[in-house]
């Protein structure tokens, strides 16, 4: 069953008695880089980790990213077992981008919960 939620994090709150027992969650998600904000991703991966057994998300491809990335997959429990470069387009969609178009290197990671 795929079940799209389309929300604002921010005040996002879902109980995990709605899925049914023993339901096996995949999140796929593309939070903001932090670019604008710090660590603005955070947020989001802390809501995935706490209802997900798979998360799919994109993140910029760089090496301070990557060592946050591992640092809070490790505070909660997780690991990234496999990424994927990937050249995003990003079309000018707020007020702070300057470029009609721009290519931005990326890296779609996977996170699977460690088994207890």
């Amino acid at each position: 069953m795929i079940s799209p939620i389309c929300t604002d994090i921010s005040s996002f709150e879902i109980s995990d008695s709605i899925f049914l027992k023993k339901s096996k969650i995949t999140t796929i998600m593309n939070p903001p880089f932090g670019v604008q904000k710090r660590k603005a991703d955070r947020k989001f991966l802390e809501q995935a980790f706490k209802l997900s057994t798979t998360i799919y998300s994109i993140h910029l491809n760089n090496e301070k990213v990557h060592k946050f990335l591992l640092k809070i997959t490790s505070q909660f429990n997780w690991n990234i077992d496999y990424t994927f470069p990937f050249n995003l387009v990003l079309e000018r969609t707020f007020p702070f981008h300057t470029k009609k178009m721009k290519k931005i290197d990326v890296r779609i990671y996977r996170f699977i919960k460690k088994i207890a």
